[in-house]
């Protein structure tokens, strides 16, 4: 592989899953200076200054928590219809506009005090993240060689990771008071990285031949990636996957739900995206700091923990995605899904075990260690293989309504345990994470029974292999 090709990778990876993975960690550490914020501004406003009861505080917070995985949903449903329309390359040029209003947007909401500017600029923020996941994955599916496939497509994990990492850095360091909206002001550097690298990257050649029937542009596109005039047979294959194409006639939503050839498949990846929020993750993701205060750690100790666990994050996606074309797509996620149903049910007794409250417990010790564990788990396959799936598996016709069917259903599934959590957790204390090893149980067996090995075959063969 040439420079030109890893530049390609790097310019559209990191300007999307930075925007992802920063927006995603930035708001766990200073969540109580948000809500300080929140309550300061609606005392202000009530006449007499009466103090605003903590409920409205939290529910003006939770909407401004829940609007990026709304606004995610919202760009998942999107990336069918711009990824066709306008590209992949120019939609995620087109993408920076978004988020470049939102981060002014979260910027400006503390300069003029509105926490519902606040709760708009994370709704954008979100569409942004929304349109990056599915653009982003079916740019790299597109541009990879096959025997690299999944470790190109893993690398929008590996940057959402580190923005994560960077988001919990950037609030340690702008998390207070009077400073909380510079966090936002860091966000604009991906995005002018990428609005100024991407434009010297081509159009995915499978888009401007598949799409555009424009087979010198695809062709010139090749060279470009491959640093080299040796790519006839690449363009054969190309061809014949258009050829293919061609026969299997139009991709409508409704056939897409009732063609068995594709129903299965969807059912698949809707099931592995569905998974990868559903295993137990966003429990660490969102509401780790305020587990680490549950179980006695001090709010500097628990700032360092979530620095860790970022760290942690960062390291194992790496490692997933240097041998996940060797060992295999099957077998990561299986590893995955059953190593956090049996780690979950360690961390649920070491967090039952915790008490007292007080921090004199010997057992949080273990609970953070599990935790830690379930962050490398996931790292190691569930994260990466999730989101570049869909991409993998569905042929270039169906693949863009595929993808935004799938990252939605991704993104709700985010909702649904980002606004549920907490009331359950207080309903059903520590047992609630039962629920998660319950659901890790469904997806091991589900990935075993349905998921076919696709590590480094060709889209015909994949094609072939739920005979399209």
């Amino acid at each position: 592989m040439c420079w030109k090709f890893f530049f390609a990778v790097i310019a559209s990876s990191l300007g999307s899953g930075f925007q992802h993975g920063y927006h995603t960690g930035i708001i766990n550490v200073p969540a109580e200076i948000f809500q300080e914020w929140i309550q300061r501004l609606k005392t202000e406003r009530v006449v007499g200054g009466s103090v605003t009861a903590a409920d409205d505080v939290m529910t003006i917070w939770s909407t401004a928590v829940a609007m990026f995985p709304v606004g995610g949903i919202l760009g998942g449903c999107l990336t069918g219809y711009f990824s066709d329309r306008c590209g992949r390359k120019n939609s995620l040029l087109l993408n920076n506009l978004i988020v470049i209003a939102a981060l002014t947007i979260l910027s400006l909401s503390k300069t003029i005090d509105s926490f519902e500017l606040f709760v708009f600029g994370r709704f954008l923020a979100g569409i942004n993240a929304g349109l990056n996941c599915g653009l982003c994955q079916i740019y790299l599916i597109e541009i990879a060689p096959d025997e690299i496939r999944g470790a190109v497509g893993g690398f929008y994990q590996a940057v959402i990771t580190t923005s994560i990492m960077l988001s919990q850095v950037s609030s340690m360091v702008f998390g207070d008071k009077e400073n909380w909206h510079f966090m936002f002001l860091v966000a604009f550097i991906p995005a002018i990285f990428q609005l100024f690298s991407l434009p010297f990257c081509p159009e995915s050649p499978k888009y401007l031949l598949l799409n555009k029937d424009e087979e010198q542009a695809a062709e010139d596109a090749l060279r470009w990636l491959r640093g080299t005039d040796d790519v006839q047979e690449e363009m054969e294959t190309l061809k014949a996957e258009d050829n293919m194409v061609k026969r299997l006639h139009a991709f409508t939503l409704k056939r897409i739900f009732t063609d068995g050839a594709l129903k299965t498949p969807l059912t698949v990846c809707l099931v592995l995206n569905i998974g990868q929020q559903l295993c137990g993750i966003n429990t660490v993701v969102y509401f780790s700091s305020k587990t680490f205060g549950d179980m006695g750690f001090s709010p500097n100790t628990a700032v360092h923990l979530i620095l860790g666990i970022g760290v942690a994050f960062a390291v194992a996606t790496f490692i997933c995605i240097a041998f996940v074309d060797r060992i295999g797509r099957q077998l990561f996620l299986r590893i995955g899904f059953f190593g956090m149903g049996l780690d979950t049910v360690a961390l649920t007794i070491a967090l039952i075990m915790t008490e007292p409250k007080d921090g004199s417990s010997y057992m949080k010790y273990f609970a953070v260690m599990f935790m830690f564990l379930l962050v490398v788990l996931f790292s190691l396959g569930v994260g990466p293989i999730a989101w570049f799936i869909t991409s993998e598996i569905f042929n270039h016709g169906a693949r863009t309504l595929a993808v935004s069917l799938t990252v939605s259903a991704n993104w709700f599934a985010n909702f649904l345990v980002g606004q549920s959590f907490l009331p359950l957790q207080s309903a059903l204390g520590y047992y609630i994470y039962m629920v998660f090893v319950v659901l890790d149980c469904f997806f091991y067996f589900y990935t075993l029974l349905h998921l076919p090995e696709t590590s480094k075959k060709s889209a015909k063969e994949i094609i072939e292999m739920y005979h399209y």
